[in-house]
């Protein structure tokens, strides 16, 4: 499957988006408070720049979905099963992504805010009681969906080929290797090396995500745009015509021999 210079150029961008993203993200959580207690943070409520940081988030996985559909077409002729199931396992990354932190955007944090600061004593227990309740089915749900993004990424990393497709190998290679250890370290070991992971989560984004952009970008050296692409495919179309109608016009005789 050929996609046009566009789609990998768009691509590109939402990948320097998304690390563009994360670093506020990480400046969001330098410049906060030390977190409390929930009790704390729901009679504070969200702050302008958690919120921005939360909605940017959200938005973030939107884009990615689109990411990671223009890197498994353009590898969709060479392994189609690989990346059509590493797309299903990305997708479903994005998907579980976009739920879980609308939920926490909307309800965790802005509902349950509002809720609290207006209930009496005997409700603010049961609402900290389901605050707690969702953020530790927020760290079982993280499980698949870690499982999903480090099968898609191994399936892209074995799989892709062509112009400068060592960059893109490396990145996911990378990537499933970073998820590998997380989920190794988070659910099996027990939490370990979070202070170690929290200091080198935005530079392993920088690494996986800056790979990605640096090969999509150069695809787009490598690839005819869509106008390009259209008067190939009329140039072609054209010839065919071209030769059907010389066939066509061939005595009876002639087309038997």
């Amino acid at each position: 499957m050929t996609l046009a210079r566009q789609h990998f150029m768009a691509a590109a961008w939402i990948a320097v988006a998304y690390i563009a993203i994360q670093s506020f993200q990480w400046y969001v959580f330098s410049v906060s408070p030390p977190e409390g207690s929930a009790d704390a943070t729901l009679l504070t409520g969200p702050s302008s720049l958690e919120l921005a940081r939360a909605g940017s988030m959200l938005a973030s996985f939107f884009s990615l979905a689109y990411l990671y559909l223009v890197v498994c077409a353009s590898n969709l002729a060479r392994a189609p099963i690989a990346s059509a199931a590493a797309f299903l396992g990305l997708f479903v990354f994005c998907l579980l992504e976009v739920v879980l932190r609308s939920i926490e955007l909307f309800w965790a944090t802005l509902h349950l805010s509002d809720a609290y600061a207006a209930a009496s004593l005997a409700q603010r227990t049961a609402i900290l009681d389901t605050h707690a309740t969702f953020y530790a089915v927020q760290s079982a749900v993280y499980f698949p969906l870690g499982l999903v993004q480090l099968i898609g990424s191994v399936l892209l990393a074995a799989t892709l080929r062509g112009p400068w497709s060592g960059i893109a190998r490396f990145a996911f290679g990378f990537n499933a290797a970073r998820l590998g250890l997380r989920m190794l370290d988070v659910y099996v070991f027990g939490p370990k090396f979070d202070a170690l992971y929290v200091v080198l989560y935005l530079p392993m984004v920088y690494v996986v995500f800056g790979g990605i952009a640096v090969w999509l970008w150069r695809m787009t050296f490598v690839t005819p745009s869509r106008t390009v692409q259209a008067r190939m495919e009329a140039v072609a179309f054209g010839r065919g015509a071209a030769s059907f109608s010389i066939r066509q016009a061939m005595p009876a005789a002639w087309s038997i021999s």
